[in-house]
């Protein structure tokens, strides 16, 4: 018979926490695979093999009864990409993912690099600058506009968007009161664009097209323009601007970089593994289930810890260390299964092409000191101070 799970008072969402789970995670991880949280009533995976396997069974563990931890913004996600299971979850994912084939993206290549290029350089001669806001928020923010076919006003009250709906998606509490209200009009935005809003040849555009020629599940396409908006900005912004950290403070792996170009994309894994953009993602245990001999109780919610899987010894040896050898193209950042990200290609061409100026522009990085604030959801620099010599 499977064994009760263990059970610990940690807060997974106490500002301390959240600013520095790594210790607290590794509590959780070595009590068992799944373990019951007393402040919340709902069970913690935090292990990366217990990660993968709950992503990866959505028939035990479900995405159709939402993927936040409060019923408001749970009754808001089902039916959204994030929301749903097969069979609906593949006809909402392929009428996204028909607007971002892989060759699409690629197609996209010379666009990026000329923006990327374009803004470190202005940014090499500016001399100090925020690695956040003047370059990872601003690029990534400029190049999801374009995609998406979003510009000018619109795009300025979109682009903050991410955040707000991550931290709406955290239990009750303060920080869920503070987004909720502006989740729910940015919620109202997004619900009121037409087809006047989209720039032609946008995703937006062809989404609209897509409903005048009855192509697309239910009436209302500005559901699907959320799938994008959501999503696209916080988490690449997050994995762009660790990546920039992380190689600042380990000048010895920025000179492999330097040296040998083709290791940008291990940079970039590495610090989405180290520095997981999205740190904590629900399921829903509907019928009950065991769990590598743990049992989890019929109408359980379940916290997935990634950025907890993303450092399990037990994959990973030496978890903590920054190294562009370990190249971990089986991290868990970007989600795993049938959930996996759909924008993860974009996001990696985004990353290759700002990495890549930054490489050819630069012969040192050099940081000060960065700041973050506590996220329900999302872990990443809300501040970096850096210059590029």
């Amino acid at each position: 018979m499977a064994a009760e799970a263990s059970t610990c008072g940690i807060d997974l969402w106490s500002d301390e926490v959240l600013l520095e789970p790594w210790d607290h995670y590794r509590a959780i991880r070595d009590l068992g695979p799944a373990v019951r949280l007393e402040p919340y009533g709902l069970y913690a995976v935090g292990r990366y093999d217990g990660v993968r396997e709950v992503t990866r069974n959505w028939e035990a563990f479900t995405s159709a009864e939402g993927v936040a931890f409060n019923d408001l913004m749970n009754e808001a996600e089902i039916g959204t990409s994030a929301g749903s299971d097969p069979p609906e979850h593949g006809v909402v994912r392929a009428l996204l993912t028909e607007r971002l084939h892989l060759s699409d993206v690629r197609e996209l290549g010379g666009v990026l690099e000329a923006r990327a290029k374009e803004l470190v350089g202005e940014l090499v001669e500016r001399g100090w600058f925020d690695a956040v806001a003047d370059l990872a928020r601003r690029y990534v923010t400029d190049v999801v506009g374009d995609i998406i076919g979003i510009t000018g006003d619109v795009l300025e009250r979109f682009a903050p968007a991410g955040s707000v709906f991550f931290d709406a998606v955290g239990p009750e509490g303060d920080r869920v009161y503070q987004a909720l209200p502006v989740a729910l009009e940015l919620l109202g935005d997004i619900g009121r664009l037409t087809k006047d809003d989209m720039t032609p040849g946008g995703v937006g555009w062809s989404l609209f097209e897509a409903q005048e020629r009855g192509d697309m599940p239910g009436e209302d396409p500005t559901i699907y323009i959320w799938n994008f908006v959501g999503p696209a900005f916080d988490t690449t912004i997050n994995g762009i601007s660790s990546t920039l950290w992380l190689l600042a403070r380990h000048p010895e792996q920025w000179a492999m970089v330097r040296e040998d170009r083709s290791l940008i994309p291990a940079a970039f894994n590495e610090a989405l593994r180290l520095e997981s953009p999205i740190q904590i993602w629900g399921r829903f245990c509907r019928d009950g289930a065991e769990l590598d001999g743990v049992s989890i109780p019929p109408g359980s919610r379940i916290a997935l810890l990634l950025g907890s899987a993303n450092r399990d010894e037990r994959h990973y040896p030496e978890p903590d260390a920054y190294r562009l050898e370990r190249n971990p193209k089986d991290h868990v950042a970007f989600g795993h299964g049938v959930h996996t990200c759909l924008g993860v290609s974009l996001a990696r061409a985004e990353a290759q092409a700002l990495l890549s100026a930054v490489v050819e522009r630069a012969g040192r990085l050099e940081c000060g000191t960065p700041s973050r604030e506590p996220r329900n959801t999302t872990r990443g620099l809300t501040s970096l101070p850096m210059t590029m010599g």
